[in-house]
Protein backbone atom coordinates (compact mmCIF):
# COMPACT_ATOMS: atom_id res chain seq x y z
CA UNK A 1 0.00 0.00 0.00
CA UNK A 2 1.51 3.34 -1.05
CA UNK A 3 1.63 6.36 1.24
CA UNK A 4 -1.15 8.23 -0.57
CA UNK A 5 -3.59 5.35 -0.10
CA UNK A 6 -2.56 4.47 3.45
CA UNK A 7 -5.31 5.28 5.97
CA UNK A 8 -4.53 8.25 8.22
CA UNK A 9 -4.55 6.17 11.39
CA UNK A 10 -1.93 3.77 9.98
CA UNK A 11 0.35 6.64 9.01
CA UNK A 12 -0.18 8.11 12.47
CA UNK A 13 0.62 4.76 14.09
CA UNK A 14 4.04 4.71 12.44
CA UNK A 15 4.67 8.40 13.18
CA UNK A 16 3.74 8.01 16.85
CA UNK A 17 5.98 4.96 17.08
CA UNK A 18 8.85 6.97 15.56
CA UNK A 19 8.16 9.91 17.87
CA UNK A 20 8.29 7.66 20.93
CA UNK A 21 11.73 6.45 19.85
CA UNK A 22 12.88 10.03 19.23
CA UNK A 23 11.77 11.06 22.71
CA UNK A 24 8.99 13.43 21.64
CA UNK A 25 6.57 11.29 23.66
CA UNK A 26 8.77 10.23 26.57
CA UNK A 27 8.69 6.86 28.30
CA UNK A 28 6.43 7.06 31.34
CA UNK A 29 4.57 10.14 30.07
CA UNK A 30 0.83 10.68 29.68
CA UNK A 31 -0.45 12.10 26.39
CA UNK A 32 -4.00 13.24 25.66
CA UNK A 33 -5.93 12.85 22.43
CA UNK A 34 -6.26 16.63 22.24
CA UNK A 35 -2.52 17.16 22.54
CA UNK A 36 -1.74 14.56 19.88
CA UNK A 37 -4.49 15.81 17.58
CA UNK A 38 -3.11 19.34 17.77
CA UNK A 39 0.45 18.16 17.25
CA UNK A 40 -0.34 16.05 14.17
CA UNK A 41 -3.01 18.37 12.78
CA UNK A 42 -5.76 15.75 12.60
CA UNK A 43 -9.01 14.98 14.40
CA UNK A 44 -9.16 12.79 17.49
CA UNK A 45 -10.60 9.75 15.69
CA UNK A 46 -7.51 8.68 13.69
CA UNK A 47 -5.32 9.38 16.73
CA UNK A 48 -7.54 7.10 18.83
CA UNK A 49 -7.41 4.37 16.17
CA UNK A 50 -3.62 4.64 15.95
CA UNK A 51 -3.27 4.42 19.72
CA UNK A 52 -5.56 1.40 19.88
CA UNK A 53 -3.33 -0.35 17.35
CA UNK A 54 -0.23 0.55 19.35
CA UNK A 55 -1.91 -0.66 22.53
CA UNK A 56 -2.34 -4.05 20.86
CA UNK A 57 1.44 -4.11 20.35
CA UNK A 58 2.16 -3.12 23.94
CA UNK A 59 3.57 0.26 22.91
CA UNK A 60 1.00 2.38 24.79
CA UNK A 61 -1.60 1.87 27.51
CA UNK A 62 -4.96 3.52 26.80
CA UNK A 63 -6.80 5.43 29.53
CA UNK A 64 -10.57 5.90 29.31
CA UNK A 65 -11.27 9.49 28.17
CA UNK A 66 -7.69 10.44 29.09
CA UNK A 67 -5.55 9.48 26.11
CA UNK A 68 -2.67 7.10 26.67
CA UNK A 69 0.41 6.42 28.76
CA UNK A 70 3.76 5.53 27.22
CA UNK A 71 4.96 2.70 29.50
CA UNK A 72 8.24 2.94 31.34
CA UNK A 73 10.83 0.25 30.70
CA UNK A 74 12.05 -1.79 33.66
CA UNK A 75 14.56 -4.61 34.12
CA UNK A 76 11.93 -7.33 33.79
CA UNK A 77 10.75 -5.90 30.46
CA UNK A 78 14.30 -5.64 29.10
CA UNK A 79 15.19 -9.14 30.26
CA UNK A 80 12.07 -10.74 28.80
CA UNK A 81 12.14 -8.86 25.49
CA UNK A 82 15.80 -9.56 24.86
CA UNK A 83 15.52 -13.24 25.70
CA UNK A 84 12.67 -13.44 23.18
CA UNK A 85 14.65 -11.38 20.68
CA UNK A 86 17.72 -13.57 21.13
CA UNK A 87 15.79 -16.73 20.31
CA UNK A 88 14.05 -15.20 17.30
CA UNK A 89 17.07 -13.44 15.85
CA UNK A 90 19.24 -16.53 16.18
CA UNK A 91 16.61 -18.46 14.21
CA UNK A 92 16.33 -15.69 11.61
CA UNK A 93 20.10 -15.34 11.24
CA UNK A 94 20.36 -19.07 10.60
CA UNK A 95 17.76 -18.82 7.84
CA UNK A 96 19.33 -15.65 6.44
CA UNK A 97 22.66 -17.43 6.03
CA UNK A 98 20.93 -20.14 4.02
CA UNK A 99 18.73 -17.88 1.87
CA UNK A 100 20.49 -14.54 1.30
CA UNK A 101 21.30 -13.62 -2.29
CA UNK A 102 24.52 -11.81 -3.27
CA UNK A 103 22.52 -8.60 -3.79
CA UNK A 104 20.97 -8.88 -0.32
CA UNK A 105 24.36 -9.47 1.24
CA UNK A 106 25.73 -6.38 -0.53
CA UNK A 107 22.91 -4.33 0.98
CA UNK A 108 23.64 -5.87 4.37
CA UNK A 109 27.27 -4.79 4.06
CA UNK A 110 26.20 -1.26 3.14
CA UNK A 111 23.95 -1.07 6.19
CA UNK A 112 26.75 -2.36 8.40
CA UNK A 113 29.03 0.35 7.04
CA UNK A 114 26.32 2.97 7.61
CA UNK A 115 26.06 1.89 11.23
CA UNK A 116 29.82 2.14 11.65
CA UNK A 117 29.70 5.66 10.21
CA UNK A 118 27.03 6.56 12.77
CA UNK A 119 29.21 5.15 15.54
CA UNK A 120 32.17 7.19 14.31
CA UNK A 121 29.97 10.29 14.39
CA UNK A 122 29.07 9.72 18.03
CA UNK A 123 25.35 10.44 17.56
CA UNK A 124 23.35 8.02 19.72
CA UNK A 125 20.08 8.64 17.85
CA UNK A 126 21.79 7.96 14.52
CA UNK A 127 23.35 4.79 15.95
CA UNK A 128 19.97 3.53 17.13
CA UNK A 129 18.38 4.24 13.75
CA UNK A 130 21.23 2.66 11.77
CA UNK A 131 21.25 -0.36 14.05
CA UNK A 132 17.51 -0.85 13.58
CA UNK A 133 17.87 -0.61 9.77
CA UNK A 134 20.67 -3.18 9.75
CA UNK A 135 18.80 -5.66 11.91
CA UNK A 136 15.52 -5.21 10.06
CA UNK A 137 17.23 -6.05 6.77
CA UNK A 138 19.08 -8.97 8.34
CA UNK A 139 15.92 -10.37 9.89
CA UNK A 140 13.96 -9.87 6.65
CA UNK A 141 16.33 -12.16 4.75
CA UNK A 142 14.80 -15.16 6.53
CA UNK A 143 11.41 -14.47 4.88
CA UNK A 144 9.43 -14.99 8.10
CA UNK A 145 6.84 -12.17 8.40
CA UNK A 146 5.26 -13.41 11.68
CA UNK A 147 8.65 -13.32 13.40
CA UNK A 148 9.27 -9.82 12.03
CA UNK A 149 5.92 -8.66 13.41
CA UNK A 150 6.84 -9.90 16.89
CA UNK A 151 10.23 -8.19 16.78
CA UNK A 152 8.82 -4.92 15.43
CA UNK A 153 6.13 -4.72 18.10
CA UNK A 154 8.74 -4.95 20.85
CA UNK A 155 11.40 -2.69 19.33
CA UNK A 156 9.88 0.74 19.93
CA UNK A 157 10.13 1.04 23.71
CA UNK A 158 13.57 -0.56 23.82
CA UNK A 159 14.87 1.81 21.13
CA UNK A 160 13.41 4.77 23.03
CA UNK A 161 15.15 3.61 26.20
CA UNK A 162 18.43 3.09 24.35
CA UNK A 163 18.27 6.54 22.80
CA UNK A 164 17.57 8.13 26.18
CA UNK A 165 20.22 6.20 28.13
CA UNK A 166 22.89 5.74 25.46
CA UNK A 167 25.44 2.94 25.46
CA UNK A 168 27.74 1.64 28.17
CA UNK A 169 31.49 2.22 28.03
CA UNK A 170 32.97 0.33 25.09
CA UNK A 171 29.58 -1.00 24.00
CA UNK A 172 29.51 0.65 20.58
CA UNK A 173 32.95 -0.73 19.69
CA UNK A 174 31.70 -4.16 20.75
CA UNK A 175 28.56 -3.73 18.62
CA UNK A 176 30.68 -2.95 15.56
CA UNK A 177 32.76 -6.09 16.11
CA UNK A 178 29.66 -8.22 16.69
CA UNK A 179 27.96 -6.87 13.57
CA UNK A 180 31.03 -7.71 11.49
CA UNK A 181 31.08 -11.25 12.87
CA UNK A 182 27.37 -11.71 12.20
CA UNK A 183 27.43 -10.28 8.68
CA UNK A 184 30.53 -12.31 7.82
CA UNK A 185 28.81 -15.54 8.89
CA UNK A 186 25.71 -14.74 6.83
CA UNK A 187 27.82 -13.79 3.80
CA UNK A 188 29.66 -17.12 4.02
CA UNK A 189 26.43 -19.07 4.37
CA UNK A 190 27.51 -20.44 7.75
CA UNK A 191 24.14 -20.95 9.44
CA UNK A 192 25.49 -22.23 12.77
CA UNK A 193 27.94 -19.35 13.23
CA UNK A 194 25.33 -16.82 12.14
CA UNK A 195 22.85 -18.10 14.73
CA UNK A 196 25.49 -18.11 17.45
CA UNK A 197 26.68 -14.60 16.56
CA UNK A 198 23.11 -13.26 16.57
CA UNK A 199 22.37 -14.78 19.97
CA UNK A 200 25.62 -13.52 21.51
CA UNK A 201 25.03 -10.04 20.10
CA UNK A 202 21.50 -9.89 21.49
CA UNK A 203 22.55 -11.19 24.89
CA UNK A 204 25.32 -8.59 25.11
CA UNK A 205 22.76 -5.87 24.35
CA UNK A 206 20.49 -7.27 27.07
CA UNK A 207 23.27 -7.12 29.64
CA UNK A 208 24.27 -3.59 28.61
CA UNK A 209 20.70 -2.30 28.96
CA UNK A 210 20.23 -4.01 32.32
CA UNK A 211 23.46 -2.39 33.46
CA UNK A 212 22.13 1.00 32.35
CA UNK A 213 19.07 0.43 34.52
CA UNK A 214 21.21 -0.60 37.47
CA UNK A 215 23.81 2.15 36.85
CA UNK A 216 26.65 -0.32 36.90
CA UNK A 217 29.03 -1.83 34.30
CA UNK A 218 27.67 -4.93 32.51
CA UNK A 219 28.97 -8.28 33.75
Amino acid sequence: MDALNTPTYLRLREQIRSDIVSGLWALGSHVTLIKMSEHYGVSANPVREALLQLQGEGVVEMRMHRGAVIPSVDARYIDNVYKLRGALQAMLAREAALKATPEQIEQLQRLREAHESAVAGGDVAACVQANRALHHHMDSLADNPPALDVLASRACLVDAFRRARGYGAGRLDAVVAQHRKLVRAVARGDADKAAQAAFEHTDAARRDLLAALAHRPPA
